[in-house]
């Protein structure tokens, strides 16, 4: 907001330069983003009067003789449409300096002589934006009345000798969006009493609230009130109204839309003027839009209104978008002669969301959806009313209607003198914090160490200890805080167990030859749930940008398959990918994060060269790669199980589980996902994803070296032959509950099935490992473990030992 130096002076007593100030007031947290002088780089810009205005035959040239207040008129040949006789407008003297630092010199027109220039608002370093719009494409006329007089400096009248301080305020600090709560904002910094005096209205005529009812939705509207003025005069705004607010950035329209505008930038508090003849039907409604209402608001924008809008309606059609802009339909028009007068609190939320989905943001808008001073609304009516009354001849009807009269109660906020102290480090005494508070206006209570503050509602921001605190600590001073080293222990960096063991999985991944992708998070909801044993609630996108990526997917497998799918279309069908990030679901009616690993393979397990043959990546290779992973993290007892999951190979896939509890699969991606893709078309891709929360509970608590064992270990080989249904893993268990402690190592040397063996059984074939770190083994102690072993697989097992 652009706040004026001149007018802050109404309230404060004011001793400091604008420049100092500024910086006085950014110190202690309202940045002063600019301070700006309209009258720098002018100069011989005077008031004239125009005696005497000839148009000039065949051109749009007026030659005119104006009085500057010199001992003779002097001639100017001006091609504004609006030039008069009778006029006082703004003259450039011959040497004068305009915006751009353009000089005027004495010329001649169509061979007429020309001694100055008569100026437009825009050439003297006015906006466009803030011009009126009556004098926008030609020159300034002062209005009647205005105390100038030929010769006279302008600057002064045009409000350009003023100084402009922006404050460029965070959405918490709305209070200081006036010029009373700038005041209060000043006196508190330079500690200076500010003069803000009460509204004081006796009304003229009779009780009008009975010619109208108003409907209004409380959750709207929480305060919604009326005042009625009649015998209004429309006319231009005396010179020093449109001064403060085309100072502030607002232009000026008329005295009844400019007083509700000054209204505002005086209070904070928003208003609008309603042409009474609006509401003939003797109804007024406050609500929310209905679905196809349409309405032209004053910038002559027709909006279709959302369901979500706030309306004030005539009882039948909307004649305002509540908090944004009013209607065409109810304008003050000059022929006017009856207003309604509106100042209400209106829901910020649905304020700023018209706003920005009209594309429609105002003064007004902007003051809802950061908030108001409710206290002020009933001030601001009362103000409005009086400056009508002496601006435009009204008459103020009594009575206030009130559709909506929501109280708030009043703010009081305790903390302790120690707790301000402990957290500023100072020593600050109960007495010097209470006269900082006194600065602000805020009333405090003191009993001991408890210290009691009422808020008044101009500073709705001020609600918990905290905010006392930085309102002590920013009118003490920061710079006066003094700097101390804490005395804080010694914290180690480092990362957090988790973060070290998805870091050693993606070394090790890197290590085998893999290569990393990423991949989006986004997917569809078909590809969303593929890869996956137990579905989950999809965690959907409110506005995504296309149905592809819709939900959060709840796999990584997929966005592999993908990058698999853009490699084999450039030829390059050699692959190795892994990928580590979060999959996301909606599971029990909240939102979750889980942190997966998941790989990708296709072609072969070596580059084709003369010292290796050609074998393809297939089902073994890949669960070999995986135990390695495991064996690297330590971890034991470990199953696959026979698995179905939608997107893999219904006899390729295994489910991993450790500890009988499931972490993921492995496995080949089914044809009937790669024949969707052309690429992958007759393509095999094998890999494996898994749960990495849930694999971290089985992790070993350390990793302990072990130095080489003294005494030599023996091997024996077992040829097992079982029926095909048995698994590995089943006769792999067997024999090491069998073989006892001894047994350090047992693994798989042969699998056979065909000729010479029956029909159904396949041939296993072990080696295993016997070891005892204390004592050399005997062959003895190694038979009889064997056995053992013999006896347990043919019992348990029906197996036939070879």
């Amino acid at each position: 907001m652009l706040v004026s130096y001149n007018w802050l002076k109404d309230f404060v007593k004011l001793q400091v330069e604008p420049h100092a100030l500024a910086e006085k007031i950014t110190r202690t947290g309202v940045e002063i983003a600019e301070v700006k002088h309209p009258a720098t780089g002018l100069k011989k810009l005077v008031a004239g009067h125009v005696l005497n205005c000839i148009k000039l035959e065949g051109t749009h040239l007026h030659q005119c003789m104006v009085d500057v207040g010199e001992a003779e008129p002097i001639q100017i040949i001006c091609g504004a449409p609006n030039v008069a006789t009778d006029e006082m407008v703004i003259v450039a003297l011959h040497g004068a300096r305009i915006a751009g630092n353009e000089k005027i010199k004495r010329g001649k027109i169509r061979g007429i002589v020309s001694n100055g220039m008569i100026c437009g608002l825009q050439e003297i370093g006015f906006s466009d934006s803030v011009v009126p719009v009556k004098y926008r494409d030609g020159i300034f006329v002062f209005p009647k009345g205005s105390n100038i007089q030929p010769g006279e400096d302008v600057y002064h009248a045009l409000g350009m000798d003023d100084y402009l301080l922006d404050f460029d305020i965070t959405p918490n600090r709305a209070d200081t969006l006036s010029m009373e709560g700038a005041a209060y904002e000043v006196g508190a910094i330079i500690d200076q009493p500010v003069k803000v005096e009460p509204v004081n209205l006796k009304a003229d005529g009779s009780d009008w609230t009975s010619t109208l009812t108003a409907a209004v939705d409380a959750k709207l509207a929480p305060k919604f009130y009326l005042r009625k003025v009649t015998g209004v005069k429309i006319v231009e705004s005396p010179l020093w109204l449109q001064t403060r607010l085309w100072n502030a950035g607002i232009r000026p329209v008329n005295n009844v839309v400019d007083v509700t505008n000054y209204i505002m930038l005086l209070t904070g508090q928003p208003m609008h003027a309603y042409d009474a003849r609006t509401f003939k039907t003797g109804k007024l409604s406050v609500r929310l839009a209905k679905p196809d209402e349409t309405l032209t608001l004053l910038n002559e924008k027709e909006v279709a209104l959302d369901p979500a809008d706030i309306v004030i309606t005539d009882g039948n059609q909307p004649v305002m978008l509540a908090g944004v802009m009013g209607g065409l339909n109810s304008e003050v028009m000059p022929d006017s002669h009856e207003v309604i007068l509106e100042a209400a609190v209106f829901d910020g939320t649905l304020v700023r969301k018209s706003a920005l989905r009209h594309a429609n943001r105002t003064e007004a808008s902007s003051r809802f959806e950061k908030g108001i001073n409710w206290d002020n609304t009933q001030k601001a009516l009362d103000m409005a009313a009086l400056l009508l009354r002496n601006e435009a001849s009204a008459t103020i009807l009594d009575g206030v209607l009130k559709g909506s009269d929501t109280g708030r109660k009043p703010v009081m906020v305790k903390t302790t003198f120690s707790y301000l102290n402990k957290v500023l480090g100072t020593t600050l005494t109960a007495d010097q914090v209470v006269a900082l508070f006194n600065r602000l206006n805020f009333e405090t209570q003191v009993a001991r160490d408890q210290l009691t503050v009422a808020v008044p509602a101009r500073r709705w921001d001020i609600t918990i200890p905290a905010h006392l605190v930085e309102e002590v600590g920013r009118l003490y001073g920061y710079d006066n805080l003094k700097s101390k080293q804490p005395l804080l222990a010694e914290t180690q960096g480092g990362y957090a167990n988790f973060e070290l063991f998805m870091r050693h999985v993606k070394h090790f991944l890197q290590g085998q030859g893999l290569m990393e992708a990423l991949s989006y998070s986004l997917t569809s909801k078909a590809r969303a749930t593929l890869f996956t044993k137990a579905v989950q609630p999809v965690a959907e996108v409110k506005m995504p940008l296309n149905s592809s990526r819709s939900v959060m997917r709840q796999n990584l497998l997929t966005g592999l398959v993908d990058a698999a799918s853009y490699n084999f279309a450039r030829k390059e069908t050699e692959l190795a990918f892994f990928e580590q990030g979060r999959t996301y679901d909606h599971a029990d009616g909240q939102f979750n994060e889980h942190e997966h690993v998941a790989t990708l393979y296709s072609g072969h397990v070596y580059r084709n060269n003369w010292e290796h043959d050609e074998a393809p990546v297939d089902f073994y290779f890949v669960k070999g790669q995986l135990e390695n992973l495991f064996t690297a993290l330590g971890l034991t007892d470990i199953e696959y199980r026979a698995e179905e999951i939608a997107g893999m190979h219904p006899t390729r896939t295994a489910g991993i589980y450790v500890q009988g509890d499931y972490v993921g699969f492995i496995g080949m991606v089914s044809h009937a996902l790669t024949q969707t893709e052309k690429p992958l078309r007759n393509s095999e891709l094998y890999g494996y994803e898994l749960d990495l929360e849930q694999l971290s509970h089985y992790l070993p608590t350390s990793t302990q070296a072990k130095p080489a064992p003294k005494f030599p270990a023996m091997s024996r080989d077992l040829s097992v032959l079982v029926d095909q249904s048995q698994s590995n893993q089943s006769v792999m268990a067997a024999i090491r509950q069998a073989a006892g402690h001894y047994l350090v190592k047992l693994s798989v040397i042969d699998v056979y099935q065909g000729e010479h063996l029956a029909a159904g059984k396949k041939s296993l074939a072990y080696q295993l490992t016997f070891l005892n770190e204390k004592a050399t083994l005997t062959d003895d102690l190694v038979n009889e473990k064997m056995a053992a072993v013999t006896t347990a697989l043919e019992t348990k097992l029906q197996a036939s030992v070879r």
